[in-house]
């Protein structure tokens, strides 16, 4: 493939690591794939399926958005998120939580979500989705399991997120027979990640005109995004890039994970518009 040794130049520019990226851009079909394949954890971009099958249970009435779940202080867990820094006890809407499960990756708020639908019901409709390689193992900041142990929260590869993006944005480049998710869960999770507020990853290459959307992950292990990119002349990507088996501890914007993440998007969104161009 034309754009593996693009992709090498990008890897080799980390100081520790691997890169991964599975890309489409919808208008032309045209597919991006590097080591694509590969297991990585999941960071918080296990949170999109989360959302989406949160929305799946509320379109068929299992699970209520307005329903308020009880937030008590022992519900608290650190990392990302507002919710605890709140006082307790108190309530929250099951939207309410997705939306800060999605947009702020709110730790607290994605375990409340978790106690309403469940792990495993998760991971059946992953594989529904053909997504087998995903798995959710446990709550975050909750002790590992033997499962979780190589990947803690969950593992998954470039290819199955964005084989998500696609189920979420453009069903049909799957082929036939896919199962979907309903119309308005897909609603839904379009619109918490157009909220999205961690931009520093793919966003940050995104023109000024053009939209993005994505759910954004992060551990020191590994760095991740699904995200879609739109340009004002219709034209869009949806992508799953990973940077995987990071050692260093580093939360800035200039982590060299999140700078590979953008230059792999630059590259495939610039790789385009070269084909594109007579």
């Amino acid at each position: 493939m034309t754009h593996q040794p693009a992709f090498r130049n990008i890897e080799s520019l980390l100081p520790e690591g691997t890169l991964h990226v599975a890309a489409i851009e919808v208008q032309s079909g045209k597919t991006w794939s590097y080591q694509s394949d590969t297991p990585v954890s999941t960071a918080s971009t296990i949170k999109l399926p989360i959302l989406i099958h949160t929305a799946m249970q509320a379109g068929n009435g299992e699970l209520a958005w307005d329903s308020q779940i009880p937030v008590q202080k022992d519900d608290l867990v650190g990392g990302m998120g507002v919710l605890r820094h709140m006082h307790t006890p108190g309530t929250v809407r099951l939207d309410d939580a997705c939306y800060l499960m999605t947009s702020l990756s709110d730790n607290t708020a994605t375990n409340l979500v978790l106690d309403q639908t469940g792990i495993e019901p998760v991971n059946e409709s992953l594989n529904i989705f053909g997504c087998a390689n995903t798995r959710l193992y446990r709550k975050v900041f909750h002790p590992d399991t033997p499962e979780s142990m190589e990947f803690g929260l969950g593992v998954t590869t470039a290819a199955d997120m964005l084989r998500i993006m696609q189920l979420l944005y453009a069903p049909h480049t799957l082929g036939e027979g896919v199962s979907l998710p309903d119309e308005r869960a897909v609603e839904f999770c379009k619109t918490m990640l157009d909220l999205q507020q961690d931009r520093v990853g793919v966003a940050r290459i995104v023109p000024d005109a053009w939209t993005y959307a994505g759910k954004t992950g992060r551990v020191t292990s590994t760095r991740g995004e699904a995200a879609m990119v739109s340009a004002p002349d219709g034209r869009m990507w949806l992508l799953g890039i990973f940077v995987h088996g990071l050692t260093v501890p580093d939360l800035t914007i200039q982590h060299p994970g999140l700078l590979a993440i953008a230059r792999a998007a630059d590259f495939i969104i610039n790789d385009t518009i070269r084909t594109l161009t007579p």
